[in-house]
């Protein structure tokens, strides 16, 4: 099962489609309310490749970066089944769970 900043991370990815790069998939897990330093991106994006649920293609080189490609990421397919997997478990877990009182 993935772990909830893998699963975030791999959301983000799908969500930003051709054009998920770190930043891009730093700011779009921000927008939904949640903060990830690049140092954490970056460790959970080469677990997720390492355990080939994501890959990369790296883009053209661009002097502004100094001439290094930006690097693309997008979901595998073991890695849409994984974490379609996984979001069934949480929907189902879901259904029928209340608040706790005072929350």
């Amino acid at each position: 099962m993935l772990t909830s900043t893998e699963q975030l991370v791999m959301l983000a990815i799908s969500r930003c489609g051709r054009q998920a790069y770190a930043l891009s998939i730093q700011e779009e897990i921000k927008t939904h309310g949640h903060a990830l330093t690049l140092g954490v991106l970056y460790t959970v994006l080469s677990r997720l490749e390492r355990r080939q649920l994501i890959r990369h293609r790296d883009g053209d080189p661009t002097p502004e970066r100094g001439d290094r490609p930006k690097r693309f990421y997008l979901l595998s397919g073991a890695g849409a089944r994984e974490l379609r997997g996984t979001l069934q478990i949480l929907d189902g877990l879901r259904t029928g769970a209340y608040a706790p009182q005072g929350a």
